[in-house]
């Protein structure tokens, strides 16, 4: 996401990146929220096996989501209001009373309502996710597996009206060891080359639904042109790169597994919400101060360059503040202790590429 808001920053760069096929390229980036939708679904389930119950399960997810996306969105509202800019100018305190609590639970996304947060979409979905989750562990409690009758239609409706919400479906597969098939299980062995053409894929369902966006489409929308096809494609390619980066498979795979990178990944969830937020104060300092003018086609690169260690920095305290000792703080008031939390991403279950 940062090198797509770089990319997306209308700065201008090279002129192999400021073709109509290089930018096209280069957005796709936008679609690594897909891929954490991957790791998402991964990760749940197996804390759905370790939580103590539905409710305990869903309120660590909330002690997990809430505290980063409330400070970032009042941190957007308040610098929004004294700034008067990005939609701010004409805001009414009867109209930021009810638009700010909306934020901060995290419903515009999956709800057609005004967000504060451009990024915070995402965590409407993971939120939802949660909460169906949590329902059909507390359904299957009183009715046993009769609750698939009723959980299998619900989630195939919810994939059909939102179609990225099937990537948090591809986590949970891969978590319980699909794929199984040799075949599929040796294309993992190369997970960069699928995640390159899930990306490119993605972002051609993006180009054909202009002027929509794959948010306010859906799977009906996609059934009269290649759109469909694409986006079933696109969930396969997914879940066999996802799988070979679990297997830690190839130069790829084992890069993620480095040191610098894994930190990345303790940090992700607070560099994606406080990136934008560095990367907006970053980008106006620089061209009131006239330096991204002066330098001409760099000034893509200098916006990286300039705006990466901040930005690195904010998330990094705040991943010590508000998701390690914040959480730890409000588990231990609500009396609920943390479940155990499996390796950054442990290797597939049951298969192996050996077996097959």
């Amino acid at each position: 996401m940062f090198v797509f808001h770089v990319v997306n920053s209308g700065l201008s760069t090279f002129p192999p990146l400021a073709s109509p096929i290089g930018f096209f390229l280069a957005s796709a980036s936008e679609y690594g929220v897909e891929l954490f939708f991957c790791i998402s679904g991964y990760v749940i389930a197996g804390t759905l096996r370790r939580a103590a119950s539905p409710a305990s399960f869903f309120e660590d997810r909330a002690i997990r989501i809430y505290p980063v996306l409330w400070a970032t969105v009042l941190t957007i509202t308040a610098l929004g209001l004294a700034s008067r800019t990005h939609g701010f100018a004409d805001e009414t305190l009867s109209h930021l009373l009810i638009e700010v609590p909306i934020n901060l639970l995290a419903l515009p996304g999956i709800l057609p309502l005004d967000n504060i947060h451009p990024a915070a979409w995402s965590l409407s979905y993971e939120m939802a996710f949660y909460l169906f989750c949590t329902a059909c562990w507390a359904m299957r409690r009183r009715v046993g597996s009769a609750a698939a009758w009723i959980a299998v239609p619900v989630a195939t409706v919810l994939i059909i009206v939102y179609p990225r919400g099937a990537f948090l479906l591809a986590g949970v597969l891969v978590a319980e060891g699909w794929p199984r098939n040799g075949c599929l299980l040796r294309l993992t062995r190369h997970p960069l080359p699928l995640i390159l053409l899930f990306l490119l894929c993605w972002r051609t369902i993006r180009a054909m639904s202009h002027p929509d966006s794959i948010i306010s489409t859906t799977m009906l929308d996609w059934s009269s042109d290649m759109r469909l096809p694409l986006g079933v494609l696109s969930f396969v390619l997914a879940g066999l790169g996802f799988t070979g980066v679990v297997g830690g498979y190839g130069a790829f795979g084992r890069t993620l597994r480095s040191r610098p990178l894994q930190y990345l990944g303790t940090i992700s969830y607070s560099f994606y919400l406080w990136h934008p937020i560095v990367m907006s104060g970053i980008k106006t300092a620089l061209l009131q101060a006239g330096v991204l003018q002066a330098v001409g086609m760099w000034a893509q690169l200098l916006f990286f360059v300039a705006a990466l260690p901040p930005a690195l920095a904010v998330s990094d305290a705040s991943q010590r503040v508000l998701e390690r000792r914040l959480a730890v703080w409000l588990r231990r008031r609500l009396h609920h202790p943390p479940p155990m939390q499996p390796a950054a991403l442990d290797p597939p279950p049951p298969h192996s590429l050996e077996r097959a």
